[in-house]
């Protein structure tokens, strides 16, 4: 099962108000082909609260609140859910404001 890696920076977590996590800096598997949204709804129903603030169950959409960026590129907020990943994708969950 291919590998992904997921970062969340610091910055999200604040403007969330939610504590960093484990979940900060992780490499998990993802099924050939899955899609962001899908690798999130299940991070949302495997590990709980941290994940229901960043992605909602019931529309299947990634928060407006983040930022993602997928191998160095933000992605459309429009469809970055369906946006599929592969072997040694980096994926970046970002504040929209980040940096300073």
């Amino acid at each position: 099962m291919p590998k992904v890696r997921l970062k969340v920076s610091r910055g999200l977590c604040q403007s969330l108000n939610i504590e960093p996590t484990a979940a900060e800096r992780i490499s998990i598997s993802a099924p050939e082909g899955e899609t962001i949204a899908g690798m999130l709804c299940r991070l949302t129903t495997e590990t709980g609260e941290f994940w229901r603030s960043i992605f909602d169950e019931k529309t299947q959409e990634i928060g407006a609140q983040v930022l993602v960026v997928l191998n160095g590129r933000i992605l459309n907020p429009y469809n970055r859910s369906e946006a599929l990943l592969k072997e040694g994708d980096e994926l970046m969950l970002l504040p929209p404001c980040d940096g300073g």
